[in-house]
């Protein structure tokens, strides 16, 4: 591959806020909840991190709960936040729970949820909330009271599930399988390299890396294109799209979505607002316009990355090492608002926890840190 490389600069900004109390939720939070649901990862199906939600410029916490283990990363639809924990005692299955956006509390669960690994992931798509195994088994559950309306097995080393238009992707043991969301039924499987990624889908089709390729493929299982780096093997990475590329975490590869033509390169997690890619890598947050990846601006923050980016109007969030979310201004890199939270986010994985992350959805935006679970709006 000829990428050409991505480089960071450096700017060091510094800013403290101080954390007011919550106001007490409301009818009118409760209605907004509906709004801008969080239904995968990273917010959307094409896994941008990007919501049409609408926080505080200052946002204030809203809520926090413990429940019975590490949480995984959020879904936010329906009036509820919905998480999966993992088994106390590091032992293999885990639990469902759905959390009521507006104060907190437990609407329903926790739900058991068997399994021979940890490894359990969310998505949200035609008023159903779908689990994914890491042994590929999909779970449809009725999101207003936690009934169970049906289960599928697809392939195993199974990746996050992504939920779009009808249908359920998952990616595990060198297939990707596309599953009906109204009853189950497997309607495709494709063979591909690599296993266990995370899968980002638009309107245009289905993207995946693993192994040692990128790959494209239509909405009804076709390869379009196919990217590989001279190598075959396992191994899963996560997909990201924006605007008309593809962000490879394979490779660290940034590709036409169309054509599958190597752009560029990157480092981190990216996020993708008004034509701009945000990426955290590290302790940093930089820019960069997706028309030329050129950097615009990188902004230095207190701790590591280690949840996030998520964008909500002008302004990317991302969890730290030090136990603060930060929020930057999209426009010109400053910290506009530092928040506290009762731990350290992120974490997790396939073999010993549900992967946590921060999420925003409904006016929410929610950071698991361990077993607690915390909003602020």
């Amino acid at each position: 591959m000829r990428g050409r490389s991505l480089f960071l600069s450096v700017t060091l900004l510094a800013c403290t806020a101080t954390l007011a109390t919550a106001a007490p939720a409301g009818a009118a939070a409760a209605e907004k909840s509906t709004k801008c649901p969080a239904v995968a990862h990273h917010v959307t199906a094409d896994q941008s991190g990007a919501s049409c939600a609408k926080l505080s410029a200052t946002p204030t916490q809203k809520w926090s709960v413990a429940l019975n283990g590490s949480a995984s990363y959020p879904i936010i639809a329906d009036g509820k936040v919905f998480v999966v924990t993992a088994t106390p005692g590091g032992n293999p299955g885990g639990w469902l729970y759905a959390l009521d956006a507006a104060t907190g509390k437990v609407a329903w669960g926790p739900v058991p949820l068997g399994g021979s690994y940890y490894f359990f992931a969310l998505a949200y798509d035609g008023g159903k909330l779908f689990v994914n195994g890491f042994d590929g088994t999909i779970t449809a559950f009725d999101p207003e009271k936690g009934a169970q309306l049906w289960s599928t097995v697809t392939v195993n080393f199974s990746s996050e599930p992504v939920a779009t238009g009808g249908v359920v992707y998952v990616y595990g043991s060198g297939r990707v399988a596309a599953v009906s969301e109204s009853n189950g039924a497997v309607a495709w499987r494709t063979s591909v390299d690599g296993d266990g990624g995370s899968l980002a889908v638009d309107s245009t089709g289905v993207y995946l890396n693993g192994g040692c390729s990128q790959t494209r493929l239509s909405l009804t299982g076709s390869v379009v294109w196919n990217d590989n780096d001279g190598c075959t093997g396992g191994g899963g990475g996560t997909s990201y799209l924006g605007g008309n590329l593809f962000f490879s975490s394979t490779g660290d590869h940034v590709l036409d979505k169309t054509t599958g033509a190597d752009l560029g390169t990157f480092t981190g997690t990216p996020a993708f607002s008004d034509g701009h890619a945000f990426i955290a890598d590290g302790a940093s947050l930089t820019r960069e316009s997706l028309s030329d990846l050129a950097p615009k601006f990188t902004t230095t923050l207190p701790g590591q990355v280690v949840a996030g980016p998520v964008i909500a109007g002008h302004v990317v969030y991302v969890g730290t090492s030090d136990g603060k979310v930060y929020g930057v201004s999209t426009a010109d890199g400053k910290i506009v608002a530092t928040l506290s939270l009762p731990g350290t986010p992120g974490g997790g994985g396939e073999y010993y926890a549900p992967v946590s992350d921060m999420n925003i959805g409904g006016g929410l935006l929610v950071v698991p840190t361990g077993s607690t679970v915390t909003a602020f709006s």
